[in-house]
């Protein structure tokens, strides 16, 4: 009998984040619709373009599904035909775009293929998986709309699905029927479990941060209990997730339908001004740029241009934060301390001053909370962290069962 994959699916607006029985995975959430069938296939009888493809097949995913052609991840953030990332400015959730069915489905299918292929299996018959997976969405989305949850349970545990890729001129299939799919909230799962169960390497992040910034708290009590807030910053979603002696504060815990990719939107439409004109074509692009390592004096020129305009782009996003985070001081007793942490807190501790304006919030509502960053290595990936614990566990329970 084939063993599950246990799959971690922390899907971002901007990224996703994807463990497969502890291989940490990560693409762009952007999907490229092939319209017009085109010939640029590797023969399946050169072994050696079959191994180099195989082995970059997550970089290079050119697949079917549901009868449409797409590349996705990386291989349509690099491409040239028309991309399409998630729309910051829909008001349906996350559950309901496009990317985050096919490109879960995606990732989890050429990791499929990686592995038969490694395992010495022929790539080219019919493949097959099984999945348990943990996955997550935005509070707002949950709490706006309750059905949200099973909504995106049922893309994936209803039918079985068949991701063809057509990299080859042999297309090769790979059927996954999910077991069981579990959705949790994304910012809670990141407090109540990643950082509630710490493993070392965490803890031992804590430690030295704690003393580095010479907060007064002990290293062994990392404020699990009594009153917590977790401040998560996305894409397009800023979570605030509050708990309460490890138990999910429902009424207080919120969302803002802002997040980093906000800036860069805004960032991006606002570069033309400073820029003489020039541009880039989307926000995927203007990312890129800021991202990039310049060689020459003008790809430098760009890059600075593109920073500028991103430094004045970050004070409305770090406006929103701050009365959020005003409302809820203003509601909650005796804050122990705040996590903060999400891919989008790297760049407004780094470039900006988020953490002294949350400390200085702190100070007007009389709280002596210490503020403790997850840093650059943690914090993309604090949900993610939570929801491997999840999977794990709840693949232990179906074996019991």
């Amino acid at each position: 009998m084939q063993k599950p994959l246990i799959v971690a699916n922390d899907l971002g607006y901007g990224n996703l984040k994807m463990t497969i029985d502890e291989k940490r995975i990560f693409q762009p959430t952007v999907i490229s619709p092939i319209d017009q069938a085109y010939d640029d296939t590797i023969d399946h009888t050169d072994s050696e373009a079959v191994k180099n493809t195989v082995d970059d097949l997550l970089n290079q995913m050119n697949v079917e599904i549901d009868g449409a052609h797409y590349l996705v991840g990386n291989a349509a953030q690099n491409s040239t035909i028309e991309r399409i990332s998630t729309d910051i400015n829909a008001r349906s959730g996350k559950a309901h775009t496009e990317a985050a069915k096919l490109v879960p489905l995606s990732t989890i299918a050429a990791q499929v293929v990686k592995k038969a292929y490694d395992e010495g299996e022929d790539i080219f018959s019919p493949l097959s998986a099984t999945v348990i997976m943990a996955a997550s969405l935005p509070i707002e989305d949950i709490e706006n709309n309750p059905d949200d949850r099973e909504y995106y349970q049922n893309i994936f545990v209803k039918n079985n699905h068949i991701v063809v890729f057509r990299n080859f001129d042999y297309k090769i299939s790979v059927t996954i029927r999910f077991k069981s799919v579990q959705v949790y909230k994304e910012g809670e799962v990141a407090l109540a479990v990643a950082i509630k169960y710490a493993n070392n390497q965490l803890k031992k992040y804590f430690e030295d941060y704690i003393s580095k910034q010479k907060l007064t708290m002990a290293t062994d009590d990392l404020g699990v209990n009594g009153t917590i807030l977790g401040i998560d910053i996305g894409f397009e979603t800023t979570e605030f997730a509050l708990l309460v002696n490890g138990r999910a504060d429902a009424f207080n815990s919120n969302s803002i339908s802002k997040g980093y990719g906000n800036v860069l939107a805004s960032a991006w439409r606002y570069l033309p001004k400073i820029a003489q004109g020039y541009t880039v074509k989307d926000v995927v692009a203007f990312k890129k740029l800021l991202n990039s390592n310049p060689t020459t004096k003008i790809q430098k020129e760009n890059q600075e241009f593109a920073l500028k305009a991103e430094q004045t782009a970050m004070p409305a996003l770090n406006r929103s934060i701050i009365s959020n985070l005003n409302a809820i001081l203003g509601t909650t007793d005796d804050l122990r301390t705040i996590y903060l942490y999400g891919g989008g807190s790297i760049p407004l501790v780094e470039k900006a001053d988020l953490i002294d304006q949350i400390n200085a919030s702190l100070q007007n509502y009389r709280s002596d909370a210490p503020v403790i960053w997850l840093g650059e290595k943690f914090s993309p990936i604090a949900n993610l962290m939570g929801l491997e614990i999840l999977a794990k566990a709840l693949a232990k329970t179906l074996n019991k069962s």
